[in-house]
Order: structure tokens, then C-alpha cells, then sequence
């Protein structure tokens, strides 16, 4: 019997410059198959182009590339300590070929140059210090990039996903760059998650999906500009399962694929969960 998750949503184009003006209801997911990797203690998870994901560890500075065909390969990141690299989350900005890690503890927010579709290796460009609130152990568990085209600024955008101490949904300008400008969360959303530990972005809607690991739960949130401010609407939350309808558990990364298909990564049984759109 395959698991259904209700809802519904429609197509939206993606580029880097102009308003957003898509809109969508709750999206509609079933359970489909797990992909293998073999990342130790993986932290966080990107869909790259071509059918590629890219899965950092907070253990080492080597992140894995699982190709379309299944395949694994390891990529070294430059300017991280080997065995205590902090990872907590990863996003890739297709526009420029930036690909953005956060160390949790460390506050740090590295940015790397960096073409998957070439050989050449990542190149640090940048490294930013972020002042955040709350305890180190309780920092930004999760990134995401979000397009001009489906950002409520008009202007493409960093996501960053605080675990607790508070719960915070955070944006940062795309390169990492900038003061972190707060969302303002409905409180129905921090209702439905107990923590923060990852965030995407539907490419179809534009809308951020946050993950909960203690609730085992994923909130759908509507960002929408209210005079100076950004506000984020609950649309849906419903609980992750696999196909025996058990709670997924350690929930580490959310990623999109270019299909609307979302991705789940737990930490420490190899496997990134597939919800299939419907």
C-alpha cells in the first residue's frame, strides 16, 4: 500500500532576478524509494543538477556526490579541519556555482566556487562570521537557496534554518553576505516543530519546508512580505514516515530535485528518503 500525503500544488518557473508572484496550496507527496550513501554521521543534504545530491558530515571535510546512477564519489572541501568540520548545512546557488556550508558551533558560514559540472575542485572564497542567538549546540542546522523569482524581496536569498534557544528561520543575501533578517514564524509553525534541523525550498511554489527531528514532522510555510517585514504562514505540517509508516528518525537534511520531488536525510542509516510529488 503506497503512503499518501494530501495536498496539491502547481508549477513555477525559476531565475534569479524579479518578484515573486507564485502561489500554491499544500503540496501533495507519496513514499517512494531510499537511495544508499555512505556518509558517516551526515548532516545535511543539496540536490545538484543532472540528478545529483551532495551529502555534508559533521566529521569530516570530505562531502559525499551521489550521481544519478547511483554511484558515490568524495570531494574535499578546502580551509576545514579533517574529523571536526562542524557541518550542519549545505546549499548550492546554481546562478553563480556557489556552494555555501555552515559550521554549526563555530558560527561560520563558508562559500566556495565551485562547478559540478567541471573537474576542478571547490575553491574557498569566503568566510563569514554570524552573529546568532542562542547557544553554539543550538545553531543553523540547515541551508537553503531561494531564487529572486520565488522570493517574497524580489532578490535571491540564503535560508538558514536555527535549531532552538530560539527557533529561528533566518535570510542572509545569497552569497552568504549580510546581517541575518529574522522571519517572522506564525506560532502555529514553532507547534508543530520542537526544533528546526533542516530547510528547503519547493521549486514549484517557492514555499520552505522545515524540518522537525524530535517531532519527525515536516511544517510547508508561505513567505510573504507584510510591510518591512517577512512573514511565514503555516500551509500544512504533516509527519514523515517510510513505507511500513514508521517515523523516519534523525532527521538531518531536506533537499528539492528540479521535479518537486522532496528528500529526506537521516543520519546515521546511509539512506536519503525519497517523497515522490503527485
Amino acid at each position: 500500500m503506497t503512503n499518501r500525503i494530501a495536498g496539491w500544488n502547481i508549477a513555477a518557473a525559476r531565475s534569479r532576478k524579479g518578484p515573486s508572484t507564485v502561489a500554491g496550496g499544500a503540496a501533495r507527496f507519496e513514499v517512494g524509494e531510499r537511495t544508499r550513501h555512505p556518509v558517516k554521521e551526515a548532516s545535511d543534504v543539496v540536490a545538484l543538477p543532472g540528478g545529483r545530491f551532495l551529502i555534508v558530515s559533521d566529521r569530516s571535510d570530505k562531502v559525499g556526490v551521489v550521481q544519478a546512477d547511483g554511484t558515490f564519489s568524495k570531494l574535499k572541501l578546502p580551509g576545514l579541519p579533517n574529523g571536526d568540520s562542524q557541518l550542519e548545512g549545505v546549499a548550492f546557488d546554481p546562478v553563480r556555482n556557489h556552494l555555501l556550508v555552515m559550521r554549526e558551533e563555530k558560527g561560520e558560514l563558508l562559500r566556495y566556487e565551485w562547478n559540478p559540472e567541471k573537474s576542478a575542485p571547490p575553491k574557498l572564497e569566503k568566510t563569514f562570521k554570524l552573529k546568532l542567538d542562542g547557544p553554539a549546540n543550538k545553531g543553523i542546522e540547515g541551508l537553503a537557496y531561494l531564487s529572486g523569482d520565488l522570493s517574497p524581496t524580489g532578490t535571491p536569498q540564503l535560508l538558514a534554518a536555527h535549531e532552538g534557544s530560539p527557533r529561528q528561520l533566518l535570510m542572509l543575501g545569497d552569497g552568504g553576505n549580510g546581517k541575518p533578517v529574522k522571519v517572522h514564524l506564525e506560532d502555529q509553525v514553532k507547534s508543530v516543530c520542537k526544533d528546526f534541523s533542516a530547510v528547503a525550498v519547493d521549486p514549484r511554489t517557492g514555499h520552505v519546508f522545515i524540518s522537525s527531528d524530535e517531532s519527525s514532522t515536516v511544517a510547508q510555510l508561505e513567505l510573504k512580505r507584510s510591510g518591512d517585514k517577512i512573514v511565514g504562514r503555516l500551509v500544512q505540517s504533516f509527519p514523515l514516515r517510510d513505507k511500513k509508516d514508521k517515523p523516519l528518525q534523525r532527521i538531518e537534511g531536506l533537499t528539492f530535485n528540479d521535479q518537486g520531488d522532496l528528500f529526506v536525510l537521516t543520519e546515521n542509516d546511509g539512506a536519503l528518503q525519497k517523497l515522490k510529488r503527485r
